[in-house]
């Protein structure tokens, strides 16, 4: 998409998708964080029932409410957004766009709060994959992001009609009258952690917001890819939070501490030894990770990838332990974790960008990061005493090194997709054989993880 779209479109693109994940974090009420929490265990069918058709109940009368307010205040909106007031058109596209995406968020999260993770998954790849099709033949083809929004809105419509569909005759979900009682239990665990996952998410997109103000929409295109491109470690390790959470609440509500520690040590090493490696190949090989995602026309934001390459680390570390505030119940920490840290990153982006454009958004992101991970270990110290190892430091330390010593020995080639690609797949099997042989992975752990992930 970024070949066909170029980097203004893209980014133009990066701002509607960012702004429909906002909307969709207001007008989900974070219902789903509280069927993950109250619906894990074992429920009748009428429990769940009653449980899904209250969520759905709220969350379309608060996604019909916020787009009456984005259809109201849209020209401010688009000249915000796309710097632009005559795109009324794309307003449109964004309410359309949020309503379906809420009720789709609402479909998964009961799959993921029932633990059906290979339905939840299914589920997912049944929307993505028309999307992304939809979204690259369109963007190929007629190269308009506004057209690629449209796109964006009918595989969202199909997909909830579709959704609705499948729950009914395989799940046997169907409507049913909405209880005050659930609704009041949900909302108050949802409601409190509701500013907080506003605040997470703007914390994720808030450098695309600033760097558009000050730099403009190509920037933005840039910036976008270099942050897609540092989401690798999201991409392997978000399933795994997206099963944690109700994971860990059915051990946390049963008071099995021993299988608790255990089960997050297990998921914790793995996280981190995906981090540590993700990030290895993205500071090391900047260049050729953007020669694979995008045009030469995108290759200034290498330093911009490295860097973020390196908070991904920190993330890895934010995302794990604000699952335990959650688990825990601590849902006003969490709010006020997440509120501190989208506020220190706008903070960083406003004194940065300006002066030192695009890295320093990713500067910001670092920084906030770095200091929100170690705060939620202090938070948890005796659980990351017991389940974080410190050999783990010297072993993935040096398989970094391993593939900094690589770089080194070929620097410079060309940088075609044939010996990017080469130079990442050579890193990445250093990598991964240097957590063999300093005993960071062990036949019994792959055990464990397919175990585990099964």
């Amino acid at each position: 998409m970024t070949r066909a779209l170029g980097a203004e479109e893209f980014g133009a693109w990066s701002i509607f998708i960012l702004a429909v994940s906002n909307a969709t974090t207001i007008g989900t009420l974070n219902c789903g964080s509280s069927m993950m929490r109250f619906l894990s265990g074992r429920r009748s069918t009428i429990e769940v029932n009653q449980a899904f058709s209250t969520v759905m109940a709220m969350v379309i009368t608060a996604a019909s409410a916020l787009i009456a307010l984005l259809i109201i205040f849209s020209g401010h909106i688009t000249t915000f957004l796309f710097h632009s007031r005559h795109a009324f058109i794309l307003t449109v596209l964004l309410c359309a766009a949020l309503f379906f995406d809420c009720a789709f968020e609402e479909m998964k999260n009961l799959l993921r709060a029932r633990r059906l993770n290979k339905s939840w998954a299914l589920f997912c790849l049944s929307r993505l994959v028309p999307e992304i099709a939809a979204t690259l033949v369109v963007a190929g083809c007629l190269r308009s992001f506004e057209l690629v929004s449209w796109a964006y809105v009918v595989i969202g419509a199909l997909s909830v009609i579709g959704g609705l569909t499948y729950l009914n005759f395989h799940l046997e979900v169907t409507f049913v009258s909405p209880t005050a009682r659930v609704a009041v239990r949900y909302a108050k665990f949802g409601l409190p952690l509701l500013p907080g996952a506003l605040a997470s998410a703007i914390s994720l997109g808030a450098d695309k917001y600033v760097v558009g103000c000050y730099l403009g929409l190509k920037q933005v295109g840039i910036y976008s890819v270099c942050f897609t491109a540092s989401a690798l470690t999201f991409f392997l390790t978000g399933p795994i939070n997206d099963v944690l959470f109700p994971e860990l609440s059915a051990l946390y509500d049963s008071g099995n501490s021993e299988s608790f520690r255990r089960r997050f040590a297990g998921i914790q090493k793995f996280v981190f030894g995906v981090s540590v490696g993700a990030a290895a190949i993205l500071v090391i090989f900047p260049q050729e990770v953007l020669r694979l995602f995008a045009s030469r026309e995108f290759m200034s934001g290498s330093t911009t990838l490295a860097i973020l390459g390196a908070q991904g680390i920190f993330m890895a570390i934010v995302m794990l332990y604000a699952v335990i505030l959650n688990v825990q119940l601590r849902v006003w920490s969490s709010t006020i974790f997440w509120l501190a840290s989208g506020l220190l990153i706008v903070l960083f982006d406003v004194l940065l960008v300006p002066g030192i454009g695009i890295e320093g958004a990713a500067v910001s992101q670092l920084i906030a990061t770095a200091a929100g991970a170690i705060l939620l270990i202090m938070a948890h110290w005796d659980l990351f005493r017991i389940t974080f190892k410190s050999e783990w430091l010297l072993q993935t330390g040096l398989a970094f090194a391993a593939v900094a010593l690589l770089a080194i020995s070929c620097q410079g080639g060309s940088l075609d997709l044939l010996h990017s690609a080469l130079k990442i797949i050579t890193g990445s099997m250093v990598f991964l054989m240097c957590l063999f042989i300093t005993g960071f992975i062990r036949f019994e752990d792959l055990r464990k993880m397919i175990s585990a992930f099964a």
